[in-house]
């Protein structure tokens, strides 16, 4: 008999419970699915023989019904498939296998086994994205040659580009605490249909764990937490989750903090490149003086420490047929040395080293958003599901330098405000399935800035980054998209949006750049589209074709920053910029051999125009100015006529038997700007690189062990011009030169509520920078973690 009783399902490797495994009988006739804590009654079961398992994330089971009660059913992982759900490519749940776009999905039990220190990190080792970094408290995602501002970051549908995203390099991945992640989703290609300006080359949709709801009477509590140490940078980490659930409410609080030292770079150099990298010098200030002192150990790189803060707290809610979602989220950090600015030097005549700089230092980097979800559901009218987001965020970032041998200290800061409201639709009838919605964005930027004396603490004047008057910049869209399932072969779709942004940029500074002065507007519209098919002969092909268009209108950042870019090179201004905006073709083929093989690759081609590139500029017929105490070049931002992108990227997965899978993958990008004579190169665009691995997973153990490499960045495949953001400064005098880390990782269980995790990453303990990156890598790098679930 199993009136009464249950039987619990969990992961083989883990032994954590799964959750949305749907149980049917054999014969058919009753089914029932896993609750939070993995289990399912089967007093519906009496009189049924067998009880099969199935789940998307992992193969198929069954059971005797007879020896059901009070079993453990532990579930193997599937290593190849494409039935999985995504939901960036729509902002609505679709089968992977239905989107022409190439997804790549980062899973919470993969976020796990990473175990990496931040969020970037989690990007660049699961090996979907090419990371740069200019300190070590950063890093700014590309995909398909396009960075920063031309990259889309979104985080539980709300869009965290604002209107001083820059078009260099980025922090404000770090922000967002890989601990409270679900899952990553990265759409590669223009996703401007459904996210408007920014998505150039692609979406990074980060999706925080969602509180769930009790099926029963009374109130659950589960919770997990989280140690780790790391050697490379004197790691020391913390993070706990809460969560409470009860039938119609349910809350998660997560937590974490992490202490980082000042990273260590690898020993074994290239011989060629004997210095390259190293820390010869530290400065120090006593009594307002500046002096350099040798470093004690030139491998460590100081300063990059600092310490880091995120809190995410949700609430959900029933009432009838609305889902309510509270979501709000905090981060903050302490001063983050911006390393590659302090690890600049010249020499004088004797040989000692003269630093460019004796502080150079981000503020604390503040995030916090807030949103309301309301999502509701219906079987008839306009709409089957509807979702409704209103959100507000609010962001302050600060930069503060100061010369060596210089008595002031500069500080800038800049606050931005943004209010947003997406409204998204679905119906689905017959074969179709229609999606629809608007969405409106508000920003607000104010800038501030002066100059401190070290020692008597006086203020003087010092230029803003940003207009002291001011800025706004709104934007409004409205999108269709629809996809249509033709047959059980093919699967059609296509997609129109409409976006218009008004920008406005108010300069009232008596002092500075006084040529300036006054009000400036910009308003912007494009119209975005993209067709998709997918054609699927057979049961183990799948071939796509897509074509799309892109657009970024400028921001604030654009049309109203002066700053400079490196030493003796400033950018200014320029009003007269025009949205940037790419049309892009691509192919993709995948086949699956025998549930054993999946390969799969795309091709694409961008056309690029209206390309935002910095260039020599001028004002009041000068080529170069004074600025915070340098001759600089003058340069600026300006619509380039016409540049293009062409790349590859693929994908191998083998299960040479159930516990052992291979894997591994590359991304080849070739991007140039056309001019009258030769092309020249593009910047952002990384070199070659990839990701191959071994992966066992047995009874309650994970192990892998892999590879990470970039292939050679050459001079002659570097963007050289003025303000480049392919920071030839801190390369060698051939380019960035090509390596590879061996890695391994292994996770065990020793419990279903507790597990140890270990990490050896770059074993050779080899020095390596990636491409356009001022900071160099870590070093041999030894990770011990404890998980505690209940």
């Amino acid at each position: 008999m199993v009136i009464g009783q249950s039987m619990s399902i969990v992961d083989a490797t883990t032994l954590a419970p799964v959750e949305g495994v749907v149980l049917v009988s054999a014969p058919r006739g009753v089914t029932a699915i896993s609750d939070a804590k993995g289990h399912v009654e089967l007093a519906t079961f009496v009189g049924r023989d067998w009880i099969v398992t199935n789940h998307l994330g992992y193969q198929p089971d069954s059971v005797a019904t007879k020896a059901a009660a009070g079993a453990v059913m532990r579930l193997r992982r599937k290593a190849i498939g494409l039935e999985e759900v995504v939901i960036s490519a729509s902002r609505f749940e679709e089968k992977r296998r239905d989107v022409p776009e190439q997804v790549d999905v980062i899973k919470r039990r993969e976020i796990a086994f990473l175990d990496q220190q931040t969020t970037p990190d989690l990007l660049q080792n699961s090996g979907a994205l090419f990371v740069q970094r200019s300190q070590m408290g950063g890093g700014s995602p590309v995909i398909r040659g396009f960075e920063a501002s031309r990259v889309l970051l979104v985080i539980d549908g709300v869009r965290l580009n604002n209107a001083i995203y820059r078009a260099g390099h980025l922090q404000d991945l770090m922000t967002v605490d890989q601990n409270a992640i679900e899952r990553v989703e990265v759409i590669s290609g223009p996703g401007s249909v459904v996210y408007g300006s920014d998505a150039l080359g692609g979406v990074v949709h980060m999706i925080t764990r969602q509180p769930r709801f009790r099926d029963g009477g009374g109130i659950g509590t589960s919770g997990s937490a989280l140690l780790r140490g790391s050697t490379a940078n004197s790691e020391k980490t913390a993070s706990a989750t809460i969560e409470l659930r009860a039938r119609r409410i349910a809350s998660l609080t997560s937590i974490t903090a992490s202490d980082f030292g000042d990273l260590r770079q690898g020993s074994v150099r290239d011989s060629r490149y004997g210095d390259w990298g190293l820390r010869p010098f530290v400065v120090r200030t006593e009594d307002g003086k500046d002096s350099v002192h040798v470093n004690p150990d030139p491998l460590m790189q100081e300063p990059t420490a600092y310490k880091q803060i995120d809190v995410l707290q949700k609430l959900r809610a029933r009432t009838g047929s609305l889902l309510h979602t509270l979501n709000a989220q905090l981060s903050t950090t302490t001063d983050v040395p911006r390393y590659d600015r302090l690890s600049e030097y010249a020499r004088d005549t004797l040989g000692n080293y003269i630093p460019a700089q004796s502080e150079w230092y981000y503020g604390p980097q503040k995030r916090m958003l807030v949103s309301y979800g309301l999502e509701a559901e219906r079987s008839s009218g306009v709409f089957n599901r509807a979702r409704l987001t209103p959100s507000f965020q609010w962001i302050e970032q600060s930069r503060h330098s100061r010369g060596f041998g210089s008595s002031r200290l500069g500080h800038r800061t800049e606050q931005v405000q943004v209010l947003g409201l997406n409204a998204d639709f679905e119906k689905r009838f017959a074969k179709h399935e229609l999606r629809y919605g608007a969405e409106f964005y508000g920003n607000t930027v104010q800038s501030r800035a002066e100059r401190e004396h070290i020692r008597t603490g006086e203020i003087t004047y010092l230029t803003t980054r940003y207009p002291n008057g001011g800025s706004s910049m709104n934007s409004y869209a409205a999108y269709v998209s629809h996809t249509f399932e033709a047959s059980e072969h093919w699967v059609l779709s296509g997609g129109l949006r409409f976006s218009h942004v008004d920008l406005e940029t108010r300069f009232a500074d008596d002092r500075g750049y006084q040529f300036l002065n006054g009000s400036y507007a910009q308003r912007n519209s494009a119209v975005n589209w993209r067709l998709g098919a997918v054609w699927m002969p057979g049961r183990q092909w799948r071939i796509t074709a897509l074509a799309s268009t892109g657009f970024r209108a400028p921001n604030v950042d654009d049309m109203g920053k002066v700053f400079d870019s490196q030493p003796g090179v400033v950018i200014v201004p320029n009003v007269d910029l025009e949205p940037e905006r790419t049309m892009n073709v691509e192919v993709g083929v995948s086949k699956v051999v025998t549930d054993r093989l999946q390969a799969e690759a795309t091709a694409f081609q961008t056309f690029y125009t209206h390309a935002l590139i910095v260039s020599d500029y001028s004002f009041n017929g000068q080529d170069s100015i004074d600025y915070d105490g340098t001759q600089s070049r003058v340069t600026a931002l300006s619509n380039q006529k016409e540049a293009y992108l062409q790349g590859v990227q693929g994908r191998l997965t083998l299960v040479l038997c159930k516990p052992l899978i291979i894997t591994a993958g590359a991304t080849y990008t070739y991007g140039r700007v056309r001019t009258d004579s030769t092309d020249r190169p593009l910047d952002h665009i990384p070199p070659v690189f990839g990701r191959a691995g071994v992966q066992w997973t047995g009874k309650r153990v994970q192990a892998e062990a892999y590879v990470l490499f970039n292939g050679w960045k050459r001079i002659a495949d570097t963007d050289a011009t003025p303000g480049s953001e392919d920071n030839l400064i801190y390369a060698t005098a051939d380019g960035t030169p090509a390596w590879y880390t061996l890695n391994a990782r292994a996770s065990f269980a020793i419990s279903s509520k507790l597990a140890l995790q270990a990490g050896l990453e770059n074993i050779a303990d080899v020095h390596y920078r990636t491409f356009a990156s001022g900071v160099s890598a870590p070093g041999r790098n030894l990770q011990l973690s404890l998980r505690f679930s209940w």
